[in-house]
This record gives C-alpha cells, sequence and structure tokens, in this order.
C-alpha cells in the first residue's frame, strides 16, 4: 500500500490530494494487530508476504538463468532475510519470525556474484 501512495503521489497533483486523503482514512481504523498482506508480481517473478504468518512466497517467472530474490530488513527484522528461488515456474516459500514494525523490501535477481534490482519498498510485519 505504501507502494501504491507513493507512486500515485507523483502521478498527479489532483490525484496525490485524493489519495492522501484515502491514506488518511484508510490508516485511521486499523489497530495493530491487523494482518499487511502485499503481493506484488514483476515481469521476473513475484512475491507475495503474509503478515500473520511471517511467510513469504517468491515465485520465477522468466527463464533467463537468473534467480529471482526478496531481501528482507530492517527495525522489524533480526538481520537481513533473503527468500530465492531459480527455474522458470518455480515457487518458494520461506517462513519468518518478524517483531511488529517496518520491514524493508528490495527485490532484485542474481546470477553468480552479480545482482540486478528490481523494486525497493517498505511495508509493515
Amino acid at each position: 500500500m505504501h507502494k501504491s501512495i507513493r507512486r500515485a503521489l507523483i502521478a498527479t497533483p489532483v490525484s496525490a490530494a485524493v489519495c492522501l486523503g484515502l491514506a488518511f482514512t484508510v490508516g485511521a481504523g486499523t489497530s495493530s494487530a491487523a494482518t499487511h498482506n502485499v503481493s506484488q508480481r514483476y515481469a521476473q517473478g513475484s512475491m507475495s508476504y503474509n503478515s500473520a504468518t511471517d511467510t513469504l512466497t517468491v515465485k520465477d517467472l522468466k527463464k533467463d538463468g537468473r534467480t529471482f530474490a526478496v531481501s528482507l530488513f530492517g527495525p522489524a527484522a533480526d538481520g537481513v532475510h533473503v527468500c530465492k528461488v531459480g527455474g522458470k515456474g518455480k515457487s518458494k516459500t520461506c517462513d519468518f519470525n518478524f517483531n511488529s514494525g517496518r520491514l524493508n523490501v528490495l527485490v532484485f535477481t542474481e546470477r553468480g556474484n552479480q545482482h540486478w534490482d528490481i523494486d525497493k519498498f517498505h511495508m509493515d510485519a
């Protein structure tokens, strides 16, 4: 959601005011126990995070010889956690145990010792 709001704020001044108002309205009634599920799809792969179970599922969607990966780090994580999968159509689910709070997300592909960033955003654990 944070990423969507950020993109909308950049898009147009009119939609920025509407999205900002929506963000304040949406956040007003939530509790700290609410789940924060995030799903993103890219040409190279997809990721889906379930905050209730702290599971991250990654899927490789492209036959390019690269591994599709997601790295999670920040205040809610004790260190850096990476979930990656290689091979078109293959998926992997990683179980983590995060504290409540912010997680920084880096989506990337890698081959050998090279990596290519796809996206960066943050979400709530």
